[in-house]
């Protein structure tokens, strides 16, 4: 990774609380590298979050910080306002010399990149990328259980948006019913020692893209009808388009947020039990096993 170049970004509000955290993460992983440029936009953020990151780019390091200033008025639906952010990182680098780095690292700045991350395990997926050109991009797994199903897409683990079946359950169905067959119950195990998991689109807090396959991408946060999507989905298809290939790298391990896990506490004892059998299950016939078993089957 040494003779590489890398631009790393994030958006960010009121993350002050784990950013120092996050940004120890980021100087790490910038280490791996000849060169870095970070470029971080920020919105509506009321707990100083952008003067602590103007403050540790000030320390040596190239970049700057976009101030996108308060755009919830403007913008009501919340994955539409991160893609705005996302796009304007992406706008940035356009144009300029940093176009022509070799990486792009696009990273959540809360919680689940507040853990130390396996440099080892970043660069091999760095080395992995680079043995074939048609690989566009990695993402993390997790721990203790992939989480980020609103930005996965995979033909039988994943085909399409998690919310939108969720929102749009019969009329006889309860909300939390739903969740748990749409969200819970896809949250697997991966373990760390898997080969890569080939997807149309996943995120996970932390992405791993070849610079001139993400500069095909344009994030997007809704979709034709007006609902929120996860952003990542339309710009990791854009990448699908132009040939590249995308995939889940175990070994590169964050934490998963425990907002976006399973808690027993927020369900009666019927989804309780519910989530007892599926994990009872879940260890006698582990899940992953049937990705690993597709992968065999498309390779052959």
């Amino acid at each position: 990774m040494k003779g590489r170049r890398a631009v790393i970004v994030g958006a960010a509000r009121n993350c002050a609380g784990h950013l120092p955290r996050v940004l120890e993460n980021l100087a790490r992983l910038a280490g791996l590298y000849a060169e870095t440029h970070f470029i971080f936009a920020v919105s509506d953020t009321t707990d100083g979050t952008p003067d602590l990151i103007e403050a540790w780019l000030a320390a040596g390091r190239k970049g700057r910080v976009l101030d996108l200033g308060n755009l919830e008025a403007e913008v009501p639906v919340r994955s539409e306002r991160i893609a705005r952010a996302r796009n304007a990182c992406l706008d940035e680098i356009r144009g300029t010399p940093v176009a022509a780095y070799d990486h792009l690292i696009v990273t959540d700045l809360d919680d689940v990149m507040a853990t130390d991350l396996a440099l080892e395990a970043f660069a091999a997926a760095g080395e992995w990328l680079k043995a074939s050109p048609e690989r566009a991009g990695v993402f993390a797994n997790a721990a203790p259980r992939y989480y980020d199903i609103w930005a996965l897409r995979h033909d039988s683990w994943c085909p399409g948006d998690c919310w939108h079946p969720i929102w749009d359950r019969p009329a006889g169905e309860t909300f939390e019913a739903a969740k748990i067959r749409e969200v819970f119950f896809r949250q697997i195990e991966i373990p760390a020692d898997l080969p890569p998991i080939a997807v149309r689109s996943a995120f996970g807090g932390l992405g791993l893209y070849k610079m001139p396959f993400a500069l095909r991408g344009t994030y997007c946060g809704i979709d034709p009808r007006g609902r929120p999507v996860s952003e990542h989905v339309a710009f990791n298809r854009a990448i699908a388009e132009a040939g590249g290939k995308l995939h889940i790298f175990p070994p590169l391990m964050v934490r998963a947020s425990p907002e976006h896990l399973y808690a027993a506490r927020e369900f009666g004892w019927r989804w309780r039990l519910a989530m007892w059998r599926r994990r009872l299950l879940d260890a006698r016939r582990p899940p992953w096993r049937a990705l690993l078993s597709e992968r065999v089957a498309q390779a052959s």
